[in-house]
């Protein structure tokens, strides 16, 4: 889609242009710039923060550098600049980068563009791009195109399918600070900051029913939920379920896994064990798999559960001894890496300590999973990595490059250096400590680039590209003001840092950063927009406010109970100044037109709100009567 540019002799190729922030890392890297070393660099930020968000750090600058002071800012053919590839780390910048355009236009372009472009992000595959430019982009009817939706969204609505099934337990295979993307939206569920509250959540919005239920702490008890009672409600039932089951089993195993259980607790572990007659033999047979009172199970009986068994091991009960203890036990009865829906660094972690202790055993077992693509990453990964203690697993500081080379080719057969470079980040970011380890990995990656292209960098390449590395878009969590490179002047590279922080100046204030009072006065009211539409509640302006909460009913065809009970708080809260507000009848039309026709489906939760008071909505009797 943008212009390409190349280097025929290098062979390093780029999707866009070499800009103003290439040419800043080519003055900090190399004694003399030149054009081959920025398009070297050009495709080394490429790699490390990708393509899409490189395009739009560049071309902000380049546009704003442009501007004359008035008038449009980002023409409407910068969309086109975008290389659309239906990878979730590539694209979901797509519409966080739309926005900050928008906002620096100070008004949106036609409907019919965001369209446009919402139509090119699904004919990619780009679910989740999609879905976020819907709860973004200010245009009618987006959402009603999108059928993605993030797992948080599909535990709050609940009947789950095995698509849903599958999306949520990909997202708790992961590691808490482990880098996702980010759809943070319109509504909460958005962004569920820790995968195992997807548990406690399902429980709140529908009981005890599914299997992803059992996947609790014993903290999540003991810190006052209210989830014992939904618990204690389906347990207490004549019969289970197969929902109910599998939560039960997947339950008993976590809390008898705990020698400290006390209290609430306790009894709850209590009860489970007084009911283990409503489960199946199939259920029974799991269990006593698990507590060693049988060794052996045929591996297909509990096929069906094993995501759920990593997650339980792996992540909520996350004891060292006990994960590798049972992660052999499933290579014994025939575990296939094929049925785990997603492999990360503790997988690998977990593999190298049982080579320690049983390595013919587990040597063998990954010899039957090389179908499995994802497995060379990981032997790679094991290669690479070093014991620290026990329980610890770092990069190993002492590997050679040439040695980590000799084992690449000897994974991977042939394979071009410019794909190592790649493989050396994914490692970096799927098997190791980003914060930790991706400096050494940085090191190795300046091996390959002197010894194939004789590029001779000096000693600030691998300490400023590991904290590139650490500042890419699915990274957004943990990106830190050492990670910034704030002395670059760069206001692309600070309105990208502003979307991975999302818009909260807790960190750093980039305005003491922005040389230029044009530059300056763009970036503050860019900033101060896309606030007030994120943060809704952060405004003191009701008039404001209320324009924000109507615009974003008006605008997505999103499920709107959660925006309405926040607008129902706003309402209780300052009720008489929204009565003051609503004096002008043109307004409380407009809001009546907007609001009267969602309520229907809520009017059990909205009795005896003020906003029902407000619109003159009787709530005694079931039917909702307007008067």
């Amino acid at each position: 889609m943008g212009a390409r540019a190349t280097s025929d002799e290098l062979g390093f190729y780029t999707a866009h242009k070499p800009g103003t922030l290439t040419r800043y890392f080519a003055e900090r890297w190399l004694k003399r710039p030149s054009a081959k070393g920025e398009q070297l660099i050009a495709w080394l930020l490429e790699a490390a923060l990708g393509r899409n968000s490189m395009y739009f750090i560049e071309k902000t600058k380049e546009y704003v550098d442009e501007w004359k002071g008035s008038g449009e800012i980002v023409p409407v053919d910068a969309f086109d600049g975008f290389a659309i590839t239906g990878d979730p780390a590539e694209d979901t910048i797509i519409p966080h980068a739309v926005l900050v355009w928008t906002c620096m236009n100070d008004r949106p372009w036609g409907e019919e563009v965001y369209h446009r472009w919402l139509d090119e992000l699904l004919a990619a595959g780009s679910g989740e791009a999609a879905y976020l430019a819907a709860s973004l982009w200010p245009a009618h009817d987006l959402m009603g195109k999108v059928t993605y939706r993030p797992p948080g969204w599909l535990v709050y609505r609940g009947q789950l399918d095995t698509d849903a099934e599958r999306l949520i337990l990909k997202e708790m295979l992961k590691r808490y600070d482990e880098p996702r993307t980010s759809l943070y939206g319109s509504f909460e569920y958005d962004d569920v900051k820790y995968p195992w509250q997807l548990s406690e959540l399902y429980i709140e919005r529908h009981g005890f029913t599914h299997p992803i239920c059992g996947l609790l702490r014993p903290v999540d008890f003991e810190a006052g939920h209210g989830l014992k009672n939904r618990i204690q409600e389906a347990l207490d039932a004549p019969s289970w379920s197969e929902g109910v089951k599998g939560a039960a089993m997947l339950l008993y195993l976590s809390l008898n896994a705990f020698n400290d259980l006390a209290g609430p607790t306790l009894r709850l572990l209590n009860t489970l064990e007084q009911n283990l007659f409503k489960l199946d033999e199939k259920y029974i047979n799991i269990i006593n798999f698990h507590m060693d009172k049988i060794e052996k199970i045929d591996y297909n009986s509990m096929k069906d559960y094993i995501n759920y068994l990593i997650i339980l091991y792996n992540k909520i009960i996350d004891k060292s001894s006990l994960s590798m203890k049972v992660f052999s036990k499933y290579m014994s009865i025939g575990l296939k890496t094929k049925d785990i829906i997603y492999i990360d660094r503790d997988f690998k972690n977990i593999i190298f300590k049982l080579i320690l202790e049983e390595k013919e055993k587990v040597e063998s077992w990954l010899e039957n999973q090389l179908d499995d693509l994802r497995i060379k990453d990981t032997l790679l990964a094991i290669y690479m990595s070093k014991s620290i203690g026990h329980y610890y697993v770092y990069l190993n500081k002492e590997l050679q490059a040439d040695h980590v080379d000799k084992k690449m080719e000897c994974i991977y057969n042939k394979i071009k250096f410019v794909d190592k470079i790649k493989l050396f980040i994914d490692q970096s970011r799927t098997y190791f400590d980003i914060e930790v380890d991706s400096y050494k990995m940085c090191d190795f990656i300046y091996y390959i680039l002197k010894r194939e292209k004789k590029v001779n960098f000096n000693c600030d390449f691998s300490k400023d590209y590991a904290k590139i590395i650490n500042s890419f878009y699915l990274n957004w969590r943990y990106v830190l003001k050492d990670h910034m490179f704030l002395g670059s002047n760069h206001i692309g590279l600070y309105l990208y840092y502003n979307i991975l922080k999302e818009w909260r100046s807790i960190i750093v204030d980039f305005r003491d950063h922005i040389k230029e009072e044009k530059e300056l006065d763009l970036y503050l009211k860019t900033r101060d927009k896309i606030i007030e539409n994120l943060y809704i509640h952060t405004i003191d302006n009701i008039e404001v406010k209320m324009n924000l909460y109507l615009n974003k009913i008006e605008n997505n065809n999103l499920p709107h109970e959660e925006i309405i009970m926040d607008l129902v708080n706003e309402i209780e809260n300052d009720y008489y100044k929204i009565l003051e507000y609503f004096k002008d009848e043109r307004k409380m039309m407009k809001f009546k037109e907007l609001i009267l026709p969602i309520i229907y489906s809520l009017h059990g939760k909205l009795r005896n709100s003020r906003l029902t008071d407000l619109l003159g909505i009787n709530t005694k009797s079931q039917n909702i009567i307007i008067y």
